[in-house]
């Protein structure tokens, strides 16, 4: 919010003040990149009340952002899907999950910081552990398949926010020419990144490759 925008005035009744109001403000400030900005006093602005009214509904700093970032994962988590197929389900929530944290810039680089755990992160799980379910895999191969979706998810927000897009073109610079044959071959196609795209195609071959590799488990395993 600029210097000039006119904010809510302060009041010295809280009872208008929800915990839904508080998240909803942090996600306002979350909308800079730097994870800092998220303060209980820029909140309490944002919210018209003073930095006191708001510990009568959070801890510290720390909850303040872990429930902000966890309102994103509960958002994304419930809305409706209408694609037939578990697989085609299950990139669809993901690619909205990457863009609602690619979109709040710092509420992206406190989930690449730290674990999230609350009822969005809850139910999002349960929902990765449901389309798991449904394309034939339980127990480990579950977990095996959640936990990559999770360090890739993680890596591509971290990737995108981080990084410029064409950065990788000065790889090119750092070494003599014939030192680099393969990497200057395929520069052109490795430097042009589009993140959504290889977000995509990354979740893809992860969902492939882990059903492959249950598959294969189930058929090698003595009955």
């Amino acid at each position: 919010m600029s210097k000039s925008a006119k904010r809510p005035q302060k009041t010295s009744q809280r009872r208008d003040l929800t915990v839904e109001k508080i998240v909803e403000a942090s996600l306002v400030v979350l909308r800079s990149s730097d994870p800092s900005a998220l303060t209980m006093r820029r909140v309490a602005e944002e919210c018209g009340v003073s930095a006191m009214a708001i510990y009568h509904h959070v801890d510290d700093k720390n909850q303040l952002a872990t429930r902000a970032v966890d309102s994103l994962f509960f958002s994304a988590a419930r809305v409706p899907r209408t694609e037939e197929l578990w697989r085609d389900r299950l990139i669809a929530f993901l690619e909205d999950l990457r863009r609602r944290l690619l979109d709040t810039p710092g509420a992206g680089m406190i989930f690449v910081r730290q674990a999230v755990i609350g009822p969005g992160t809850a139910t999002t799980t349960e929902l990765m552990f449901g389309c798991l379910s449904e394309g034939g895999l339980s127990g480990a191969a579950i977990a095996e398949a959640s936990d990559a979706i999770t360090m890739l998810l993680i890596g591509s927000i971290a990737n995108d926010l981080t990084r410029p897009p064409q950065i990788r073109e000065e790889l090119g610079k750092q070494l003599a020419h014939e030192e680099t044959p393969i990497l200057r071959q395929n520069m052109q196609s490795y430097a042009i990144r589009d993140g959504s795209e290889r977000f995509r195609l990354a979740i893809g071959w992860i969902l492939d490759g882990v059903v492959q590799a249950d598959t294969s488990r189930s058929r090698n395993t003595p009955t």
